[in-house]
């Protein structure tokens, strides 16, 4: 299975931990959760956001009115946004009583509706009691199997920060196509990392020898899959899907990767991992351009 909610070394019982900069899905959890082969303990900071089912529901209108295919789905900048118009509340006292949740979830329906006018198709949906049930089950759920720590209580011999999307995704302020709501590279690693005390930090950018992106926006030097080589296969874990629309690939300008890493790093000690080595070639121009470069093939990811 792909993970979204849960770390890469979770079938190597590594311990979860979503710092407050993560925005949680309680009903992605869930579904995460229930098809894990080795469940991990899971701690939470209390200040994570979080999305409701009335986030993904207009994040998914929006784009199809916009007529593009470029959102994984799960209403990430709609979160954004209602938090930043103030309109938000801490999961623990989400979950203090039904009263208040009941309210609150009313609150960001009636917030969507007074800016969204919600098509016919989706009202039944949109209205449906069945799925604030199903959202509240699921929060419960979620109450339960995680547990709330602050960042610097944590102890561990070895820990790993993992961080999502391309560095050239980095959120720029505005809702578009071509961004994610977040810092890409290693900012939010860096200030855990202090409130944890550590100090011996190695970051690992990790990268295919070719650039890749979902849906819509722009992509440098795009091409076809075939023309870059023809080694490289058809990726089992990033097909077509209604949100995202077609994986799309481009030449990966070296010189421009090493800009970005060297800035993004700080000082900090990097490794570049490059897979899917065997695909395309390409490691002795990594090499030019970086000190320190892993070649990992497409069999070990």
């Amino acid at each position: 299975m792909t993970f979204q909610h849960f770390g890469s070394g979770t079938y190597f019982r590594a311990d979860n931990y979503y710092s407050r900069y993560y925005i949680l899905n309680p009903m992605q959890f869930v579904q995460e959760y229930d098809k894990l082969i080795v469940k991990p303990k899971i701690y939470r900071d209390k200040r994570c956001r979080w999305s409701t089912p009335y986030d993904v529901i207009v994040n998914i209108i929006e784009n199809q009115r916009r007529g593009v295919k470029a959102s994984c789905g799960m209403g990430i900048w709609k979160t954004v946004k209602r938090y930043n118009d103030l309109l938000c509340m801490d999961f623990d006292d989400f979950m203090s009583g039904e009263a208040v949740a009941m309210k609150f979830l009313y609150h960001v329906k009636l917030y969507y509706e007074r800016q969204t006018d919600i098509p016919e198709e989706w009202k039944d949906v949109w209205n449906s009691h069945g799925l604030v049930s199903h959202f509240l089950n699921d929060c419960k759920r979620f109450d339960e199997l995680t547990e709330v720590a602050e960042v610097g209580s944590l102890r561990y011999d070895n820990v790993i920060f993992e961080n999502g999307q391309g560095l050239s995704l980095c959120d720029t302020g505005l809702n578009t196509i071509d961004t994610t709501p977040s810092d890409t590279g290693i900012t939010y690693a860096l200030q855990l990392a202090r409130e944890m005390g550590i100090s011996d930090i190695t970051a690992h950018y990790v990268t295919r020898p070719y650039l890749t992106r979902h849906g819509a926006g722009h992509i440098d030097n795009e091409c076809r899959r075939n023309d870059l080589s023809t080694s490289v296969a058809d990726d089992r874990t990033n097909h077509y899907n209604e949100h995202q629309g077609e994986f799309r690939y481009g030449m990966l300008d070296i010189e421009i990767l090493r800009r970005r890493v060297v800035w993004d790093a700080r000082g900090i000690d990097f490794v570049l991992d490059v897979t899917h080595c065997d695909e395309m070639d390409r490691l002795g121009e990594f090499k030019r351009y970086f000190d320190h470069v892993n070649a990992i093939d497409t069999a070990l990811v």
